[in-house]
């Protein structure tokens, strides 16, 4: 035999809920509601003021340790940690001041020892080549290492880093190469919106070796250089970089002339430069601060 279930308009009736009815019963409860409201929001606010703070601490024991036991350990890292100022160096040490190899692990994991070496290998790569790091004062220079986060279709990017690392407004950002390829615009708790060379609206102002004044904008495939204050007409242009003038922190390269057609008409100095920088997620930036 065939079973047949049937439903009713009796038993819709009694599945369905009287949206209305449940509103008017809140309603009349109303005062009831907001009073438990209240009282819970002040006991949250009780228990947060009196409940005691809690600090938590970290402490590494060190055991002492002989020449002989650590000196295989710490050759193998002394060239790393000199980069960070840390010696490692055996021979420089007396006997009784040994660094363990057990406190190693923590000091290449500290952040002060990640950022001194990034530091180290930024200025290594700028270092590489004197024309750029000239009246460049390297001792009162952080670099931020920094990373692409979110690219939006106006080409804009958010990068690593805003309040946490004290950034501002027009704080330049370097490649790999120590070349300016943008300046943070918008600065966010832990990110920040940058302008790059991409953009149309990117414009910095820059100065060449003779003192002459320019001002670089994009087209997004070029960057156009025109100048605006001329000292000295001379088209044997290297670099024009920024300047404290511009109250920028030193002078870091924005473009290079070396291998362009620069042209001079009416006191004007102009050129034109094709945009061979590629923006990804893998860009290693920098971001430039004071100490």
């Amino acid at each position: 035999m065939e079973n047949k279930q049937t439903n009713s308009p009796n038993n819709f009736e009694e599945d369905s809920i009287d949206i209305i009815a449940l509103i008017k019963n809140i309603w009349i409860e109303r005062k009831f509601i907001i009073k438990i409201t209240i009282s819970f929001f002040i006991i949250g606010c009780i228990v947060a003021i009196l409940s005691p703070e809690k600090y938590t601490s970290q402490t590494t024991f060190v055991p002492q340790v002989s020449g002989d036991e650590i000196s295989s350990n710490r050759t193998q890292l002394s060239s790393l940690a000199s980069l960070a100022g840390i010696n490692l160096n055996p021979t420089e040490m007396k006997s009784d001041s040994y660094l363990s190899p057990l406190v190693y692990k923590n000091i290449i994991n500290s952040e002060e020892f990640s950022l001194k070496l990034i530091n180290e290998e930024l200025t290594q790569e700028i270092k590489s080549n004197n024309e750029l790091i000239k009246n460049v004062d390297l001792e009162n220079i952080v670099y931020y290492k920094s990373s692409i986060l979110v690219k939006n279709t106006e080409e804009e990017y958010l990068i690593s880093g805003g309040r946490n690392i004290n950034l501002e407004k027009n704080d330049l950002i370097l490649n790999e190469e120590g070349f300016v390829v943008g300046y943070v615009v918008k600065i966010f708790d832990d990110h920040s919106l940058i302008n790059t060379i991409i953009n149309t609206d990117f414009s910095i102002p820059g100065i060449d070796k003779y003192g002459n004044q320019y001002l670089i904008t994009s087209n997004m495939e070029e960057l156009l250089v025109n100048s605006i204050a001329v000292e000295e007409i001379n088209l044997n242009i290297d670099y024009i970089s920024t300047d404290v003038a511009f109250n920028h922190l030193a002078k870091f390269p924005i473009v290079k002339l070396s291998n362009v057609e620069i042209s001079n008409a009416n006191n004007k100095i102009s050129a034109i430069v094709d945009i061979n920088y590629t923006f990804n997620f893998d860009s290693n930036i920098y971001i430039v601060k004071d100490k």
